[in-house]
């Protein structure tokens, strides 16, 4: 899928859910998972709910004991969650307010601060290692309908800068642990997407992967290794298949790009994250009947499924 068109699929599987639902599903966000005691840390999500509105909110599953509980349950459509390197704020995106913005939600006594104003979308938190800034996505001042620039903001909503500018989509940012590189996607119109990496000013953009085709597939959201060494990232490629003709594959890359691992060969796995001791990484799958939340190796194997409830989840976040 081409990046510019993420905020036009996040819309069409909003309705799709709440067209194709089925109201039992109303309480199934808040069920325990399975327990996985060996895998451990706590894992922030999305999943669609159904009351008051159709909506998605916020859960927290504890991977140990499989305990999940609510965090955000607004019944925004809301998307992107960030943890703020502490574990006790969120940056996430939400249109309840009209306007697809950024906001902060701080855990504590649950206090929500707005960040970007204006009416252009903006998307994909990510926040700087030391906490005192959040990089995000935004079409606004954009010279056309599918350019993203990348901002950056502090928590509060002040000393809001732009980052990078050009008439491509540069998007889905990703603070490296180090602070030293941030990695993003960049996408040109009639050419695959694909990973880079720059100084957090801006500056130094470097190439990462070389995938080639047309804007509908190509390597995007890449995100970082603990030590920030290495990154994964989804690859969207031809299925081979008239049914479903793309297929959305996870890979792992060096972050001078000399050396590229394919971690499956998924149908629909996406929203990858690495856990903070480096052991496990986070991902979503589209089973067929229902998304849910995954975890398996960095090097691929050791696949486990930690949800199993018959509704859709999305975004899984490990809380540092």
């Amino acid at each position: 899928m081409k990046p510019r068109l993420a905020a036009l699929a996040v819309a069409l599987l909003s309705s799709q859910l709440v067209a194709c639902a089925a109201p039992e599903s109303v309480t199934k966000c808040g069920r325990d998972a399975t327990p996985h005691p060996e895998i451990g840390g706590e894992l922030l999500f999305s999943c669609v709910d159904f009351l008051p509105r159709p909506g998605t909110g916020f859960y927290l599953l504890d991977v140990s004991s499989g305990q999940v509980k609510p965090v955000i349950a607004d019944h925004a459509w809301n998307t992107d969650p960030a943890w703020s390197p502490d574990g006790e704020r969120i940056a996430y995106v939400s249109p309840k307010d009209g306007e697809t913005a950024i906001y902060v939600m701080a855990l504590e006594d649950g206090r929500v601060t707005r960040l970007t104003h204006g009416g252009a979308w903006n998307g994909d938190p990510t926040w700087s290692p030391d906490g005192r800034w959040i990089m995000f996505d935004s079409s606004r001042d954009g010279p056309n309908a599918g350019a993203r620039s990348l901002f950056v903001v502090r928590p509060d909503g002040s000393d809001l800068r732009r980052v990078t500018h050009g008439p491509d989509y540069l998007g889905q940012p990703s603070w490296a642990p180090d602070g030293k590189r941030v990695a993003f996607t960049w996408g040109r119109p009639h050419n695959a997407s694909n990973i880079f990496t720059m100084s957090p000013d801006g500056s130094d953009q470097r190439q990462i992967t070389n995938q080639v085709g047309d804007d509908d597939v190509g390597a995007t959201y890449g995100r970082w290794s603990p030590d920030s060494s290495r990154i994964v990232f989804i690859l969207s490629e031809p299925s081979g298949t008239k049914d479903v003709p793309l297929s959305s594959s996870l890979l792992v890359v060096s972050v001078d790009g000399a050396e590229t691992h394919r971690l499956n060969l998924g149908w629909g796995d996406n929203k990858p994250d690495w856990s903070p001791d480096g052991h496990w990484i986070a991902f979503r799958r589209d089973t067929g009947a229902w998304i849910d939340l995954f975890v398996m190796r960095p090097d691929g194997s050791n696949i486990q499924r930690l949800t199993l409830d018959g509704v859709d989840k999305d975004w899984p976040r490990w809380r540092p």
